[in-house]
């Protein structure tokens, strides 16, 4: 593990143990660097021309009816996501350092028992295996998901082929905004049933270069984090 990294766990944990609950379920999809030229067929996983499942074009935009917000979305294997992470003004939400600007290139962040019913209609949010499932998609191959704000990597490196349009908005922990253009952490929809009160829930993980897994639960009180949905 790098600096990051062990700061990154050390942090999640003290916030666990503080609540006198552990939680051990890590599921590690890619924990070692991928040699971007390799490359995958795009035209083939991820085309940006024709028709998915659901009959729409395989990358195009939706209208959220609740405020009216525009959101890319893009076709990777059989699922389809949201391009752009949420940016629906929930109670509670808010921009990296409080700054619009950051909303626009992040979307805002999320925590509070309201989270699993943010998606807009038609949409959901994504679980564990629908993470795993993209990253069989793309071979575990990163970079053809990744956009810009990643600290000091050319954006050369950032292929987005597939459209995704990851982008190191960091997280909050409480009110404190940490480690915005080094790592970027996504909600899932999936409670983990180790406690009873059903206030932790699974949350996915990238780091450049680094691990994209599925890490151990946080509470939903404690820890803001940024939504990817998926079509339903």
């Amino acid at each position: 593990m790098n600096s990051t990294t062990v700061s990154r766990f050390l942090l999640e944990n003290k916030t666990i143990i503080a609540m006198a609950m552990i939680c051990s379920f890590v599921i590690i999809l890619n924990a070692c660097t991928t040699d971007a030229d390799e490359g995958i067929d795009a035209a083939s996983v991820c085309p940006s021309e024709g028709t998915n499942i659901y009959g729409m074009p395989n990358r195009g935009t939706f209208v959220d009816e609740r405020d009216g917000q525009e959101y890319q979305y893009t076709t990777i294997g059989d699922q389809v996501w949201m391009a752009q992470s949420l940016s629906y003004e929930a109670a509670g939400s808010f921009c990296y350092d409080s700054l619009p600007e950051n909303c626009e290139k992040y979307g805002r962040l999320y925590g509070g028992e309201y989270i699993k019913q943010l998606c807009p209609t038609g949409w959901r949010m994504p679980m564990v295996s629908d993470y795993k499932e993209l990253m069989v998609d793309v071979d575990n191959k990163r970079d053809v998901l990744y956009a810009g704000y990643w600290e000091n990597i050319k954006d050369t490196v950032n292929l987005n082929e597939c459209g995704m349009a990851l982008r190191a908005g960091g997280f909050a922990y409480l009110n404190e905004f940490r480690e915005k253009n080094q790592t970027v952490s996504f909600w899932t929809g999936e409670i983990d049933s180790n406690y009873d009160n059903n206030d932790y829930f699974f949350t996915f993980y990238v780091e450049y270069g680094g691990y994209m897994h599925a890490s151990n639960s946080h509470w939903i009180e404690t820890m803001k984090y940024y939504i990817r949905c998926i079509k339903e």
